[in-house]
């Protein structure tokens, strides 16, 4: 059969948490969708769980990669994916259900918006609610309806950052013009195709939250030298826009910059290291001023004034 959605899962070592996110595509009310698992060089039994699935659901197509990385994975099963459309989706997330139809639902009365995505919540490891992201981020809370076209997809992206990768649909002809992941960066270049993406074509996100984005403890982005790579390639994709001169504004840049700090500070402050982490808040707030960062920034005084020498 042909299918309208191909939907890619890169993994590596997820077998406690792979199957709950299958599961949650299988609970879709869609039946025109294949789910092709990148098996990345996995040393537990994620190998055996694949090999007993692919084998009772047609839809599931598994590829045996040995260590390419998130980037290399989702690369390899574009090329090879029959969908009309792409969409993603961690191995440790998961969808809440009419997700696709929604999403799928915005593209055929938007058609010539290449790229979706939705809210997201974030949720602990028993799955229980955290925050949503677009709340405490701040972003489209004026917007009334349940999907929304942005007017300048660029600016918006770079300025915020608010694009999980678990939440993106893209049609799969987009890719001829834009290429693929680059395996070569480490960090961010999820977040760099996005923006390749609304360099060239439209896009529209989804107001609700339609995906669960699990905050692990032992991920392998969470440590704190990852997290600090991860905010100086950022810094670094916001310094390569600035030189380009594609037409944003620095109002643009002002918010992309406030935004990196404010993730600067709470880098330091995971550190104990306050006082540099109250710097780089108030220079966030200087550049964009939010109550979450005059909380936050109150918090490093009342943790120097109990510790003056952090």
């Amino acid at each position: 059969m042909g299918y309208t959605v191909s939907v890619i899962i890169p993994s590596y070592n997820c077998l406690a948490y792979l199957p709950k996110a299958i599961n949650s595509i299988f609970e879709q009310d869609r039946s025109d969708v294949e789910i092709i698992i990148v098996n990345d060089n996995s040393s537990d039994e994620t190998a055996q769980y694949l090999e007993c699935l692919s084998q009772q659901e047609a839809c599931v197509k598994v590829i045996t990669t040995s260590g390419l990385g998130a980037s290399g994975a989702r690369n390899t099963a574009i090329e090879q994916a029959e969908g009309t459309y792409i969409a993603f989706l961690d191995a440790d997330d998961y969808w809440y259900h009419g997700k696709l139809s929604a999403q799928l639902a915005l593209h055929e009365a938007n058609p010539t918006v290449a790229m979706s995505f939705t809210n997201y919540d974030h949720t602990n490891e028993q799955y229980q609610y955290i925050v949503d992201c677009f709340g405490y981020w701040n972003q489209f809370t004026g917007v009334t309806s349940s999907s929304h076209c942005i007017k300048q997809p660029l600016a918006q992206v770079l300025a915020h950052n608010v694009v999980g990768t678990s939440t993106v649909m893209v049609k799969a002809s987009v890719f001829e013009t834009v290429g693929l992941f680059d395996v070569d960066m480490s960090y961010c270049e999820d977040w760099q195709l996005w923006l390749k993406i609304c360099e060239h074509f439209e896009v529209a996100v989804l107001t609700k939250s339609y995906t669960g984005y699990l905050i692990r403890k032992d991920s392998i982005t969470q440590t704190d030298s990852k997290r600090l790579q991860h905010l100086e390639c950022v810094e670094q994709i916001i310094s390569d826009y600035k030189q380009r001169g594609v037409g944003l504004s620095k109002h643009t840049f002002t918010l992309a910059d406030a935004k990196l700090k404010e993730g600067y500070a709470d880098y330091y402050r995971t550190q104990k290291k306050f006082m540099r982490a109250l710097r780089y808040e108030g220079y966030a707030f200087l550049l964009n001023p939010q109550i979450r960062r005059i909380k936050n920034g109150l918090g490093d005084i009342k943790k120097l004034i109990l510790s003056p020498s952090a």
